[in-house]
């Protein structure tokens, strides 16, 4: 009896393994099978000619092209791609983009995962992904790979509600995103913000900040305030540098009222860790709400928005997205 239990035992364990390696099977060809397709900003800071480049990649991995038609927002191009019966589109474009096929897709954001390859101006979202920013190939397999992570959203109301996947910025980068010449940015690519911030140093204006920062009041004169869900802002610049996308946080700072060159250097210190600088102010909240007077000029994923006033909350793991190797789940 006891060599037919070892028998039995031996038989079950086997049975065991080989449904185990079925169903991993089974889930592999179906991660396989999901069909995908891409959206082409073709108007991003990097997109130039990319249809030609992108499309022997696409054939490879077999991904198609949505293709945006006549009258069609980008919105409507992704919530088409949903009806459709994709399961995963990839945005080829910058965070600006993205942020519009999400605010598109809002309803249905259970039902569908989104990859992004980076052809943007600043891709600073992509940059908190752990994705190649100067690697095509790479960042297109990240964006059709296995590697998929539920990540943070910044939900914006004030006269409507909207989302953000990064960051607003209100006064001073506000400013430089509505200032920033498109030439510029394609000559210049991300440098374009720092060049247009210092050329306004000399020329910013303070604002009253009254900030509601999960229930306890603050008043600040202030440049200017990035409430961030990523970790950089302006083309790589660590606004919230052990900020992660699957904290469950937003990251607020104030750009403190300072002499120009005394800003200057309190921003080159930030970029060593925000310790290293006592002058600008720093929180963690789940919510923030903000008043101002004058009202701020805000940017939403680096794009200029319009002043308002208005309650910023996080929505944790609301979007999936495949991400880099390094994007790591925050302790």
């Amino acid at each position: 009896m006891a060599t037919l239990g070892r028998l039995l035992s031996g038989r079950s364990a086997r049975l065991t393994a080989e449904c185990t390696t079925t169903n991993d099977s089974h889930e592999m060809v179906h991660n396989r099978m999901k069909r995908a397709c891409i959206i082409l900003n073709e108007t991003a800071g990097q997109a130039g000619g990319m249809r030609d480049r992108l499309a022997p990649l696409a054939k490879r991995y077999h991904c198609e092209f949505c293709t945006k038609r006549e009258g069609e927002s980008v919105e409507d191009q992704a919530r088409r791609a949903v009806r459709e019966g994709y399961d995963r589109i990839v945005v080829a474009g910058g965070d600006g983009t993205l942020s519009h096929i999400v605010n598109g897709l809002a309803a249905e954001l259970d039902r569908i995962e989104l990859g992004l390859l980076p052809l943007g101006t600043g891709n600073d979202f992509a940059r908190s992904l752990d994705l190649p920013l100067d690697q095509l190939e790479a960042a297109f397999a990240i964006a059709l790979g296995d590697r998929v992570q539920a990540v943070d959203l910044l939900r914006v109301t004030d006269q409507k509600t909207f989302y953000a996947v990064n960051a607003a910025s209100g006064g001073m980068a506000g400013k430089v995103a509505t200032d920033v010449l498109d030439s510029d940015k394609v000559q210049w690519g991300a440098f374009a913000y720092w060049m247009t911030a210092v050329s306004e140093l000399m020329d910013l204006q303070a604002s009253t900040l009254h900030l509601d920062i999960d229930g306890q009041h603050h008043d600040f004169q202030a440049y200017g305030v990035v409430i961030a869900n990523g970790r950089y802002v302006g083309g790589g610049f660590p606004i919230a540098p052990s900020a992660t996308l699957m904290d469950g946080k937003l990251s607020i700072v104030i750009i403190p009222v300072l002499p120009a060159l005394e800003l200057l250097s309190a921003g080159l210190n930030y970029t060593l860790g925000p310790r290293q600088t006592e002058s600008i102010k720093t929180f963690e909240a789940k919510r923030v709400h903000l008043t101002s007077e004058p009202d701020l000029q805000f940017s939403i994923d680096g794009e200029p928005t319009r002043a308002m006033e208005a309650t910023f909350k996080v929505v944790p793991e609301a979007l999936r997205m495949a991400v880099g190797p390094g994007l790591a789940r925050s302790s």
